[in-house]
């Protein structure tokens, strides 16, 4: 997955003995549910754990201030909020320059195996979904939080988690049917 965070020299610097060691036992508890949290937001396996780093670093500036206990909802909530920010700029830019989204997705998913397709259509079912939904939707059905537990480190009511998770199975529901009623075209033709 991803390395443990790397610190600047001045951030080495500043950073007691006890600081690392309460970074490090919350980079081990809970760094591969935000790494792959990020990549369903649609991230690639590098990004993500770029986006995962920035989270940690950032607690690292706040470690005095994050209550004892709350730490990994520091952390989701910290992550989610940058990779929303970066997600949302990546949007912006490709629709200044109008880039034609076409691909070769069709050979390229044959060529690998069933694993790989299946994750990718749950990808490209999971993008065009509200960010809001994607997020609790993978910590619910994915992650196998219970809903209390997404409250909590999403900060949000528990109602609203089961109204995003309802809205999140409805609209997983109608892209996955569409995806399925997509034409299937014969290996080296295009659609």
């Amino acid at each position: 997955m991803a390395a443990a965070p790397v610190l600047t020299s001045e951030a080495v610097r500043q950073v007691t003995a006890v600081d690392r060691q309460a970074l490090e036992e919350l980079y081990r508890a809970h760094h591969q549910i935000i790494w792959r949290t990020l990549r369903r937001m649609g991230f690639s396996p590098e990004a993500a754990a770029d986006h995962t780093q920035q989270a940690y670093l950032i607690a690292l500036e706040r470690l005095d201030r994050i209550l004892p206990g709350s730490e990994r909802a520091f952390l989701f909530s910290t992550a989610i909020f940058f990779g929303r920010t970066v997600l949302r700029k990546e949007r912006r830019m490709e629709l200044s320059e109008n880039v034609d989204a076409g691909s070769d997705e069709g050979s390229a998913a044959r060529s690998v195996d069933q694993r790989q397709v299946a994750l990718e259509l749950l990808e490209k079912i999971l993008d065009g979904m509200d960010p809001d939904l994607v997020t609790v939707f993978t910590l619910y059905e994915i992650e196998g939080l219970s809903s209390p537990e997404i409250a909590e480190l999403l900060a949000i009511p528990l109602g609203t988690v089961a109204s995003r998770l309802r809205r999140a199975r409805e609209s997983f529901r109608r892209r996955a049917a569409r995806v399925e009623c997509a034409p299937v075209f014969a290996k080296g033709t295009s659609p």
